[in-house]
């Protein structure tokens, strides 16, 4: 399940749904490279990961925030990021 009750993350009133989104870029790595150097604008996001070679840049990013926010994001970005709900892997279904 992508979201919790539990420890939002600063700028979320406690008891907000929080979930881990995973975003990507949809075209151009640099709305990416943009949106990770803007994080300390959103206090409502926090970074979990980056994903991506060891020698270059991140091509995926998992965030922390609420619903709203993510969506907020998507908007902002004009469709130059894919964010959607980081789901748990499972083996076997």
């Amino acid at each position: 399940m992508p979201s919790s009750t539990v420890e939002p993350p600063p700028g979320h009133a406690p008891g907000r749904t929080v979930g881990r989104y995973i975003v990507r870029a949809a075209a151009d790595t640099a709305a990416l490279h943009a949106f990770i150097d803007s994080l300390g604008a959103y206090p409502a996001i926090r970074l979990v990961d980056t994903i991506g070679p060891s020698a270059g840049p991140p091509h995926t990013v998992v965030v922390e925030t609420d619903p709203d926010t993510a969506e907020q994001i998507r908007q902002r970005s004009y469709n130059q990021l894919t964010i959607e709900p980081d789901q748990p892997l499972s083996l076997f279904d």
